[in-house]
């Protein structure tokens, strides 16, 4: 307790005098010349040489010590007219020193108080300031009364280089102390912005705590209401790290059981699996243990490349039956960007599928079920024109013309019903034949023309010399051209040009139809194979068509193992492109021999 109170009385003598005024500084020397004036007239054995002068060193140290207060109540605590206050001093005692016996006065020595304080004062001049009065001081008393000896010249000498020594050393010292005092203050400085950047940043991690617990709980809450679909995160390798209710729900096992290492390729299907490995055969994954099936890693592999991955196919439940689902697979990163795992969306399509093998039944029933009577109507129309007993007056021809061209409209648009129900059945009859492609693309361009003549449309065909030889259905590759030029000319304004060309590429030979019309906007593009679907560019434009030649077009192009493109822009026009191989893939061989 004693140490703690000595240490508190420590701190604020220090505190009192590391930033003193002028008159708390001036003190000393008041005091100091107090008691010599005191003793002086006291003291009866104290030699009095001269009572003026010893006056008027009192008058002097308290005409100083005034100065000093009135400096410290106007709060100037530094600066050269705070330094003249000791040099007021060092004159002061220098007279009390030549009034009370000079060179053998017992205050002589009280001149290093305000020496001391001049030293003090930054910068090395006030050294010599010191030095010459100190000397001014300790010699002026010989100028009126010369010393008989040589010491005591010598000892008016060197006294004022003592006290100036002195003094250089108190400067330097005192330089010394003023500079760590700034360093101090500088770190106190930093270490108080450190501190006050300290607090700052954990008001910040405390706001960002509660925001981060905010958005825990909204996932947590969001995660858990998720159960339509099966949300699951794996590891790189394929082990699964997170498990939703929806999963538990759809794939029969539960999230404990699920993360105690159970890897993602356990929920598909050997055949799945195979399917994928053969669809991206040379792709590996970096990734992926020793055992991992080549189908999970050509999976992981496409969601490597940034793009999202969505396929249907079936998936394994838990029990080991299988599912029809969307799965999709996106890559999990953290936020430095470094690869973390994998999401799997999977979502069940087992309505789905229902409902669309009953709506193509229904097409397909309601289809046939018209064909019939259509055909029915068809003949009756030939035999009414063609009737040699009752012939028909031209008014009554263009009515059955008109009758006919109506009935064949119908039954067109029957057979692509039908033709459409077989391909979302799997039902898809080929005929392949080898043929030259480019009598093909001739034929259809022939057969175009009237159509494109009344719609005062260009139309131009783009062959090479020799003949392309491959093998294709001719009926099926026609009907497609067919449907790329009549929708060509359908939507290219009078004066415009249509074009249907054939390009030889290594591996490949693409079949285009290429178009000035009116093009398709950006953001109906992806929606333009779906049945029944027609680009507003149709309906604002009055074109008529019910949106089904496209998708027969794209289904007898993948028939034949090909793939097909296009290109639009609105306003400039159209370019589809059916790509084919020269050699027939193995699936579609396989199909072709079924069905023949």
């Amino acid at each position: 307790m004693t140490a703690a109170g000595d240490s508190t009385v420590e701190d604020r003598w220090y505190r009192a005098f590391s930033r003193a005024t002028p008159l708390v500084k001036q003190l000393p020397n008041t005091i100091a010349m107090a008691i010599a004036l005191v003793l002086t007239f006291a003291v009866p054995d104290l030699p009095i040489t001269s009572l003026a002068t010893t006056l008027w060193a009192g008058a002097v140290i308290f005409a100083a010590t005034a100065y000093a207060g009135i400096l410290s109540w106007r709060h100037q605590l530094d600066g050269v007219l705070v330094f003249v206050i000791p040099i007021l001093d060092i004159i002061g005692f220098g007279m009390l020193r030549a009034g009370t016996g000079a060179g053998l006065s017992i205050f002589g020595s009280l001149v290093l108080i305000p020496v001391v304080w001049l030293a003090m004062a930054p910068g090395i001049r006030y050294v010599f300031v010191i030095l010459g009065m100190t000397s001014l001081i300790i010699l002026m008393p010989y100028f009126f009364d010369p010393p008989s000896t040589h010491a005591d010249w010598l000892r008016g000498v060197i006294t004022p280089v003592v006290y100036a020594a002195a003094a250089a050393i108190v400067n330097v010292l005192s330089r010394q102390q003023r500079r760590r005092a700034e360093q101090a203050e500088k770190l106190v400085s930093e270490r108080t912005k450190a501190l006050a950047e300290n607090f700052e940043m954990i008001a910040q991690l405390r706001t960002s705590e509660q925001q981060y617990r905010t958005l825990l709980d909204s996932f947590e809450s969001l995660w858990s209401s998720i159960t339509a679909q099966a949300v699951i995160a794996t590891d790189c390798r394929g082990t699964i790290e997170a498990w939703n209710p929806g999963a538990e729900r759809m794939l029969g096992l539960s999230s404990a059981e699920a993360l105690d290492s159970v890897r993602i390729d356990r929920f598909f299907p050997s055949s799945v699996l195979t399917m994928l490995a053969d669809q991206h055969p040379d792709i590996e994954h970096p990734f992926a243990p020793a055992d991992m099936p080549a189908g999970i890693q050509a999976l992981f592999a496409r969601a490597d490349t940034d793009t999202t991955v969505a396929d249907d196919i079936e998936i394994a439940t838990a029990g080991g039956s299988t599912v029809p689902a969307r799965v999709t697979v996106t890559p999990r990163k953290t936020g430095t960007g470094e690869q973390r795992g994998y999401l799997l969306v999977v979502t069940d399509e087992t309505r789905a599928v229902e409902v669309a093998r009953m709506k193509d039944e229904f097409v397909g029933m309601i289809s046939h079920e018209l064909r019939t009577p259509l055909s029915a109507i068809i003949g009756f129309i030939d035999l009414l024109r063609n009737d040699p007993e009752t012939p028909l007056t031209a008014e009554q021809n263009e009515f059955v013309s008109i009758i006919e061209r109506n009935a064949q409209r119908l039954l067109a648009l029957v057979g692509d019903l039908l033709f459409t129900a077989q391909v979302e059945s799997g039902r898809f009859p080929l005929e392949p034949q080898s043929i030259d492609i480019c009598d093909s693309v001739r034929s259809a361009v022939r057969s175009a023309t009237p159509h494109a003549q009344r719609e005062g449309i260009v139309l131009a065909a783009e062959l090479p010399e020799e003949p392309v030889m491959m093998l294709v259905d001719p009926r099926r590759m026609g009907q497609a051209l067919d449907n790329l030029l009549s929708n060509a000319i359908k939507f290219t304004p009078r004066d415009g040009q249509v074009t249907a060309g054939v390009d030889v590429r290594p591996g490949e030979v693409v079949l285009y139809v290429r178009d000035t019309g009116l093009g398709i906007p950006k953001d109906e593009q992806g929606m333009l194979y779906n049945r029944f679907f027609r680009a507003s560019t149709a309906t604002r434009n009055a074109v008529p068509g019910v949106g089904l030649g496209l998708t027969i077009t794209k289904a007898i192009v993948i028939a034949h193992g090909g793939t097909m493109d296009f290109t639009s822009v609105v306003g400039e026009g159209t370019e589809f492109r059916m790509s084919l191989p020269l050699a027939p893939k193995p699936e579609a061989a396989s199909t072709s021999a079924t069905n023949d």
